[in-house]
């Protein structure tokens, strides 16, 4: 592999040797650390010395940042994006439920609801409920997610963050597969309404899923403003008023 450095080519011979050695292996991710740590020593999880080595190599010979990063901070690219909420979550990614719907479109408990839902908190909902009938909206739970290796197979698992209830609002949005875009490029199209949303409602969570929503036949993209209950419970009101500000703004 050619890099800037001529003389790093061929550097898997090098590579293969050190991850012979388990003490060359624990060095490596001492140093890694230390350089990247004010007081000299890491406190967050970890892989093993051996499997950090092997996944920085990887990453190396591969060219592949995001493997790199799953070693060193157990995230993707887009976990780090999503989590400092700069771009949306996906609805329901990678075949897992999220943000789990609650109630049903006339604001009742489902009757397969397994989760368990307070009742000030089931009344807090009904109430803001029955003030907003010009926007969707559902008592859900939704939580942040991100990536990391399973330390003895290092494949790729998920990892649950933050699981709360609140209030769930929905919109509809221009189709952006019938313009052609990738969900990247949708990205780009409502980073701006994230932004707005994050400063004027901090910790607010933003779902996005191209032609996820179906009415009569027709799909449309779906955008959801998640009010975890733990941040805006107080004046929930006003902060369900706010956000359908802002994305009624972004809309016209």
């Amino acid at each position: 592999m050619a890099t800037i450095f001529p003389r790093e080519e061929k550097a898997e011979y090098l590579f293969d040797k050190i991850l012979e050695n388990p003490q060359a292996c624990e060095r490596l991710m001492e140093t890694f650390y230390e350089s990247v740590e004010s007081d000299g020593e890491y406190s967050g999880e970890v892989l093993p010395p051996e499997k950090f080595a092997k996944a920085l190599f990887d990453a190396y010979k591969n060219k592949d940042l995001t493997a790199f990063l799953l070693a060193i901070c157990q995230h993707s690219m887009f976990d780090l994006l999503r989590n400092a909420y700069l771009v949306p979550f996906r609805f329901n990614a990678d075949g897992h439920t999220n943000p789990y719907i609650l109630t049903d479109g006339s604001g009742n408990l489902l009757n397969d609801c397994k989760k368990a839902v307070p009742d000030k908190m089931y009344h807090k909902f009904q109430k803001v409920y029955a003030q907003n009938d010009d926007v969707k909206m559902y008592l859900a739970e939704g939580y942040r997610k991100r990536h990391c290796y399973d330390e003895v197979t290092m494949e790729v698992k998920d990892y649950r963050m933050g699981e709360q209830l609140g209030v769930l609002l929905v919109y509809e949005l221009p189709d952006t597969i019938k313009m052609k875009e990738t969900e990247a490029q949708s990205y780009v199209a409502v980073m701006d309404l994230v932004m707005q949303l994050q400063e004027e409602l901090p910790k607010s969570i933003v779902y996005y899923g191209q032609e996820c929503l179906e009415e009569k036949g027709e799909h449309f993209d779906e955008l959801g403003v998640f009010l975890p209950f733990t941040h805006f419970s107080e004046r929930l009101e006003k902060h369900i008023e706010t956000a359908k500000k802002i994305v009624y703004q972004y809309k016209e």
